[in-house]
């Protein structure tokens, strides 16, 4: 668990999950801003075990189940071990899903409802969140969402610690907002954004609002790279080793990195 300690303190991320599904490879997305902070809860307790007891606040991208199965188990697996109220942050049309089709008595418990073990307060609480509004963390660490591109409402999230920052985009096919937080904010030093398919499935990339190597690179031409690295997740399994051919032929002059599992990202 030490290696997860470092986060409080230093300039970098740990990828938790970093798949376009679930598979023997890995999880789906999560990232460990730090002790208390997740954005996306697509793998948590595997990595984290009773560390997910601690978790304070989960930072949702968006609604879909590869970013918030795991909020089911936090609250299951260590609801005795919980002091606190797990607050889950994001969207309000984030939260209204999540409440309405997930934490709805019918899927899952409303955890909204019941309190901890020893205390009176709610094991769960939700708490909107405002796109280009900077929060701060315990940590000294900044977050900032901004709005992306999916086929449901969704942000993104700028982590800046000091003069440095990393921005992830989850899940999107439009990066015209992220290439506008690039104009804005110079600190940023690393982008994670998606790559589900091969070229050959665009069609499918379009309808579910996912990207490809072509259109990634495509959609990037107009970005100034020489200071910036980019590391990409959310790879489809069955297609990554096409996925990693076709990087490796678009990217151009591209510093390039394949997310895993486990993988810090320091910026």
């Amino acid at each position: 668990m030490n290696s997860l300690k470092i986060s409080i303190v230093a300039n970098n991320i740990k990828i938790l999950g970093s798949n376009g599904t679930k598979g023997l490879e890995g999880g789906t997305s999560a990232f460990y801003i730090d002790s208390e902070n997740m954005i996306d809860a697509g793998n948590l307790l595997k990595p984290l075990g009773v560390e997910s007891a601690r978790i304070k606040n989960i930072w949702l991208t968006h609604s879909h189940l590869d970013h918030i199965i795991d909020i089911a188990y936090v609250l299951d697996s260590y609801f005795e071990e919980r002091e606190e109220t797990l607050v889950i942050k994001g969207l309000k049309e984030t939260l209204d899903a999540v409440k309405t089709h997930f934490f709805n008595d019918v899927i899952w418990p409303d955890f909204s409802k019941i309190t901890l073990g020893n205390s009176n307060i709610n094991a769960l609480a939700y708490e909107e969140i405002d796109l280009y509004k900077e929060y701060t963390l315990g940590s000294g660490i900044k977050l900032e969402a901004f709005e992306t591109d999916h086929t449901v409402k969704s942000c993104g999230y700028v982590v800046q610690k000091e003069n440095s920052a990393v921005l992830i985009t989850a899940d999107t096919f439009g990066l015209e907002s992220m290439i506008s937080q690039l104009a804005v904010k110079k600190e940023i030093k690393s982008l994670v954004i998606e790559c589900s398919f091969p070229s050959k499935m665009e069609e499918l990339a379009k309808i579910s609002k996912h990207l490809t190597p072509k259109l990634l690179f495509n959609k990037l031409q107009t970005v100034d790279n020489s200071n910036l690295t980019l590391y990409i997740n959310h790879i489809k399994p069955l297609h990554k080793k096409r996925i990693l051919e076709e990087i490796a032929l678009f990217k151009g002059s591209w510093k390039v990195k394949i997310l895993k599992d486990g993988e810090i990202i320091n910026f």
